[in-house]
């Protein structure tokens, strides 16, 4: 209630000083993905931090949908796919074979909702009211996933081919898919660590297109458009 009779519009719609609405849910889902990537580093260090990192993922999923405004149809069929994975996720790490590879490729096509929700969250702020903080730190948020998803993708790739990923023997931890994403997202390319095979060269590549594109435009806009919100019909 907002003090108005048969007003029912939910608490989180709150106006800020200048008649804006409160929503700090990006600033939430941004310090869970960089906990999600401190945690994800170490997954294959005991099974208890492997436990965690299946927490986090499903919180990021569920909180990144949620605060992106998805219909809520959809959100209930993701979110309940997301659980069964989760589920599935410790038989099929124990046993592996195809019930992993299932899991696998499952977590790699419900995973690529995640930035995508929060671009098109962000790109309805901006086209509508301009870039405040909120849109500036979603951006942030789907910029640290992309990379924590490419370290998830490389991982993915070793499993399926039964090979390692890195042509350097013995380089095929979880911190190292981590690191070299990040890398290869930025474009750093230290070169101490690449891809042994034409597949995985080819995701690295694309990683590092999208890196570079991300940072030209969606990062450019944002940053250049920030402060600058649209005034509402009332406020001109």
């Amino acid at each position: 209630m907002n003090g108005k009779k048969g007003d029912m519009s939910p608490p989180t719609a709150k106006k800020g000083p200048k008649g804006h609405r409160v929503r700090p849910g990006y600033a939430w889902l941004l310090c869970m993905i960089l906990c999600f990537l401190i945690v994800s580093g170490f997954e294959d260090r005991h099974p208890l931090i492997f436990a965690a990192g299946i927490c986090l993922k499903i919180a990021i999923f569920v909180l990144a949908l949620h605060v992106s405004d998805v219909g809520r149809n959809f959100y209930l069929a993701a979110v309940s796919l997301a659980l069964i994975l989760a589920g599935a996720s410790v038989p099929a790490r124990m046993y592996h074979g195809g019930l992993e590879g299932l899991v696998l490729v499952t977590w790699s096509a419900l995973m690529l909702l995640v930035p995508v929700s929060i671009l098109r969250k962000i790109g309805k702020e901006f086209t509508e009211e301009g870039v405040d903080l909120e849109v500036v730190l979603g951006a942030l948020c789907a910029y640290l996933f992309i990379g924590a998803y490419f370290a998830f993708l490389y991982d993915v790739m070793a499993n399926l081919s039964k090979s390692p990923f890195f042509a350097q023997p013995g380089a095929g931890s979880k911190l190292n898919y981590l690191y070299f994403s990040f890398i290869t997202l930025t474009t750093t390319g230290y070169g101490d660590i690449s891809p042994a095979f034409g597949p995985g060269r080819m995701i690295a590549v694309t990683e590092a297109i999208i890196g570079q594109l991300y940072l030209v435009s969606v990062v450019a806009i944002v940053v250049s458009a920030f402060g600058k919100r649209k005034k509402s019909p009332s406020q001109e």
